[in-house]
């Protein structure tokens, strides 16, 4: 069976510290997802073998194999499409993983930072479509970002612009993994979310809703109005009013695109970041901004990847 092919189709894979989601793509729609598996406890020379398995498969009612993008998180040359190394998954260094891959497959394979890549699916398919200038920061156990600027997806001298959780909000705060006191990820990423709830139901002598404290298990608890978690909340949305109202001054976007569990939040949280930001913002610049959650959820990096892909193979 050939499937039908109004749109080009190519492979997205999403490749996260603990688990690895390849999917045939076709515009904004995942038509089938391959099987997920662990990178742990696997070298990278298996987990290309496993990779490349799974590519063929996505591919094997298609005519012939098609463009692969793969988003990591980590420090990734997306022009030479090699992995400098990558977030909590060891073994990764200096691997040229585009080369090996489309050599062995005989089709483009593009290499992208996770979150770059969820920030072209959005723009591309999602909450920033059509937004000529876009910030995407997802929140989840690290903070990522990432910038659309002039309709470009903009990578920086580097190739590690956007990287927004290493923003400093407090000269004199908690320290980063690189040495930057008020590191934005060090109040806002998952960990430092249920340290600071954990501690902040101590100090008022209530349980809290589970021994880890997930920002999951807050949202919960503040929908059930306890003060405690309602304070969490909105502590939280000013601390990112604050980082975006830096952004804001710096890039003026259309959009700021927040994404991950955190966002998951909602009506707890955008308020705050919004009443946070316009406070440090003059209305000239910021009335127009939108501040909305990403809309493509868990697919955005696959998303994301392959239209990176096909763009590569169609420039």
């Amino acid at each position: 069976m050939t499937l039908p092919n109004p749109l080009p189709h190519a492979v997205g894979i999403d490749f996260g510290g603990t688990s690895i989601k390849p999917a045939l793509v076709q515009g904004s729609t995942i038509l089938t997802h391959g099987a997920t598996f662990n990178p742990q406890g696997r070298s990278a020379a298996q987990t290309l073998d496993a990779m490349e398995e799974s590519i063929r498969f996505l591919c094997k009612d298609l005519s012939s194999l098609v463009p692969v993008g793969i988003g990591l998180p980590g420090f990734v040359d997306s022009v030479h499409g090699v992995v400098h190394g990558l977030s909590n998954v060891a073994g990764w260094t200096e691997v040229p993983v585009s080369k090996i891959l489309s050599e062995r497959l005989g089709v483009p394979v593009i290499l992208e930072n996770d979150a770059n890549a969820m920030a072209y699916g959005e723009w591309m398919y999602g909450a920033a479509a059509h937004a000529r200038n876009a910030v995407c920061i997802t929140l989840g156990t690290g903070v990522g970002g990432a910038l659309i600027l002039e309709g470009k997806l903009y990578r920086g001298s580097q190739l590690a612009a956007g990287e927004l959780g290493h923003t400093s909000i407090d000269l004199n705060g908690r320290m980063g993994p690189y040495g930057n006191k008020g590191c934005l990820e060090a109040y806002v990423g998952n960990h430092s979310i249920s340290a600071r709830a954990l501690a902040a139901y101590a100090q008022a002598g209530i349980p809290a809703p589970s021994e880890e404290c997930t920002p999951l298990d807050l949202t919960g608890a503040a929908r059930e109005g306890c003060p405690v978690a309602l304070h969490i909340w909105q502590t939280i949305g000013d601390e990112l009013g604050a980082a975006f109202a830096n952004i804001v001054w710096i890039l003026n976007p259309d959009v700021i695109v927040v994404g991950g569990g955190v966002a998951k939040a909602g009506d707890l949280l955008f308020p705050h970041i919004e009443h946070s930001l316009k406070s440090r913002t003059s209305p000239v610049i910021s009335r127009q901004l939108r501040i909305v959650p990403a809309t493509l959820g868990n697919d955005a990096g696959a998303i994301g990847c392959a239209a990176l892909a096909l763009a590569a193979a169609n420039p």
